[in-house]
């Protein structure tokens, strides 16, 4: 049953900027999870309000599939830069986003503040079990989506996560390094089994078409330009806000296939290489992320809190996802041809068979460190049926988590 029409939108049917944003923060306050997300966008804005086409709404979903970032961020940027350019692309995620920051706010706020108390433990305890059930589903349905169709994709694409998966759990090779060689063997298994059909993009193609889709030379177009140059500014001012923003920014440049697939980055970064959260803070700051309404990369913020407080916590937000609206701008226009590039198809195809494989070694890791007693083993079973085999929002698998852990496990 469709919503009543805003009476914000003129009679023409067009809607006001107002209209959609306050779409795109109601779907920031429900949506959780990247699919989730491009669920609530499809019924919204192709359904309901016939704000986009399905053709539309198709191209924003392959994009976010395909490129660096939290796929409903990403999707968000490429609707918005569609209907209203520069401003369009950098105010729909922030606005999508803004429940998200607030909500990992005040819950990173609460757990230094009152970590020590007794009921908290046994709550992060289910809930790191919760976070494995989560992981475990994570891997199973990025591996049904990659790991199908042709023949190369069932056999090479195991072969590349299972490199990465051993690199990471036994040798304990540099996170970077795995997810590079991902990619250039994806380009040496992939690229000539890829439809020969593949377009190529040259310099001349880049022009023309951004030429095309910006026809206008208004200086109020390059408004958002300057705001986020002078939001990155303020982030490099300072050395503790240069740094959070700095290595959040490469982590989202390198965040192939949403959210779960860089947990394993993402504990290089803040446990490995920076050591600003011990392995059991960064479990329960991935939790913590599953308890706000936005994309998991929201952890970020949870580490930038710990840090810099209010302004490490932005800082690190701003860097993790402002990767997606940047490559959106590149690459928007060239998506037919960018989505057909063999070359490209086949980079983005060793990315996420080597996520997977690092997801799947990040979910050992963290089943050793959580599933310590009868209590914990049944959060994580009862969480992992309920989303990956009764297919239930993981917001029920919280839910039960919390209650559970709250009665039966002891501190």
């Amino acid at each position: 049953m469709g919503r009543r029409v805003d009476d914000t939108e003129p009679a023409s049917g067009t809607p006001s900027l107002w209209s959609v944003l306050g779409q795109v923060l109601y779907i920031g306050t429900i949506g959780y999870g990247g699919p989730t997300t491009l669920t609530y966008l499809r019924a919204i804005f192709v359904a309901e309000r016939g704000w986009l086409s399905e053709e539309e709404f198709l191209e924003a979903m392959s994009l976010a599939q395909i490129l660096p970032g939290s796929t409903g961020v990403t999707a968000m940027s490429y609707v918005g830069y569609r209907r209203y350019g520069y401003l369009g692309a950098v105010v729909f995620p922030l606005v999508f986003l803004a429940p998200s920051i607030a909500a990992i706010l005040v819950l990173s706020w609460a757990y230094f503040t009152f970590g020590h108390l007794g009921f908290v433990q046994p709550l992060f305890a289910g809930l790191g079990a919760l976070v494995v059930a989560l992981l475990l589903t994570a891997t199973l349905s990025l591996g049904a989506a990659v790991f199908t169709g042709s023949r190369a994709s069932v056999v090479l694409g195991p072969l590349i996560a299972t490199v990465a998966f051993t690199g990471s759990l036994v040798f304990r090779v540099n996170l970077v390094w795995l997810v590079l060689g991902s990619g250039v063997l994806g380009i040496v298994l992939f690229w000539k089994r890829i439809g020969a059909d593949a377009g190529t993009v040259d310099a001349g193609d880049v022009a023309v078409l951004v030429q095309h889709n910006e026809p206008s030379v208004s200086p109020a177009r390059f408004v958002p330009l300057i705001v986020t140059a002078a939001l990155v500014a303020a982030a490099l001012a300072a050395p503790e806000t240069r740094v959070l923003f700095l290595s959040f920014f490469q982590v989202g440049l390198l965040a192939f296939g949403g959210g779960f697939a860089s947990v394993a980055l993402l504990q290089h970064v803040v446990v490995d290489q920076m050591g600003w959260l011990t392995f059991t803070q960064f479990r329960d700051g991935i939790a913590l992320g599953q308890v706000t309404p936005g994309p998991m990369l929201i952890t970020a913020g949870f580490v930038g809190y710990k840090v810099s407080g209010v302004w490490g916590l932005l800082a690190a937000t701003f860097g993790i996802f402002l990767p997606p609206a940047v490559v959106i701008v590149l690459v928007a226009d060239l998506h037919d041809r960018f989505k057909r590039n063999r070359v490209v198809q086949a980079v983005v195809r060793g990315f996420q068979s080597g996520f997977i494989g690092l997801v799947a070694a990040i979910t050992i890791q963290f089943g050793v460190g959580s599933l310590v007693s009868w209590q914990t083993w049944l959060i994580f079973l009862g969480s992992f049926a309920l989303v990956w085999w009764f297919k239930r929002s993981a917001g029920w698998a919280i839910v039960g988590t919390v209650v559970f852990a709250l009665v039966f496990i002891r501190p």
